[in-house]
């Protein structure tokens, strides 16, 4: 019997884990956005208290713990520094608990949970569930993908294919078509300020 391809309608806790990208270099914004207050916490204290109601376990994918124990989470280094999100993303899945897992970039602040809702239900039958926006942009840094990845994953890496736009093409993908506009990333001083108000 084929699998169904996406699950029945449920509610969070999903039967999931969450990981979070606290690894970038935030070369834009000019300093940690990780640690930049956002409505009274630091920017991935607000990220993770929204993802904790919704997820079993919330994982922090970084190579400097000590800035994030504050959290209270389990920490999860780059297993080869200095190879970018991919290898961040494989070494978290590689110590999770759970087959699948949302990877967020901490620079989203607003989660649409709607839209995490929809993802996870399509997540029977695929190995990532991957939005795509009306303009043709993936948003890979927001996106379930299932523990059986991991695989393929350091495969790229060890031949040198770092970008996870390379994973997305050789994945049994679901993609889900959003709006521009949804996920808005903070990446420059401007749209900081013009965000946290």
């Amino acid at each position: 019997m084929s699998p169904s391809p996406e699950r029945p309608p449920t509610f969070p806790p999903y039967d999931a884990g969450a990981i979070v990208l606290a690894g970038g270099k935030s070369r834009r914004m000019g300093k940690n956005k990780c640690l930049l207050p956002y409505q009274g916490l630091p920017l991935i204290e607000h990220v993770t208290n929204q993802l904790r109601p919704l997820f079993q376990d919330v994982l922090i994918s970084t190579n400097e713990p000590d800035l994030y124990r504050f959290l209270g989470l389990p920490m999860v280094p780059d297993e080869v520094a200095d190879q970018g999100p991919l290898m961040g993303i494989a070494s978290a899945l590689a110590q999770s608990q759970h087959d699948w897992n949302l990877v967020v970039a901490t620079d989203i602040p607003a989660l649409p949970l709607p839209l995490i809702a929809q993802m996870y239900e399509k997540t029977i039958g695929h190995s990532c569930v991957v939005p795509i926006t009306r303009s043709g942009k993936y948003e890979p840094l927001f996106a379930f993908y299932h523990r059986s990845l991991v695989a393929p994953m350091r495969s790229c890496l060890e031949s040198g294919q770092l970008r996870v736009h390379y994973l997305l093409e050789i994945s049994v993908r679901c993609d889900i078509l959003i709006e521009d506009t949804l996920l808005s990333n903070l990446n420059t001083p401007m749209q900081y300020s013009r965000s946290n108000k």
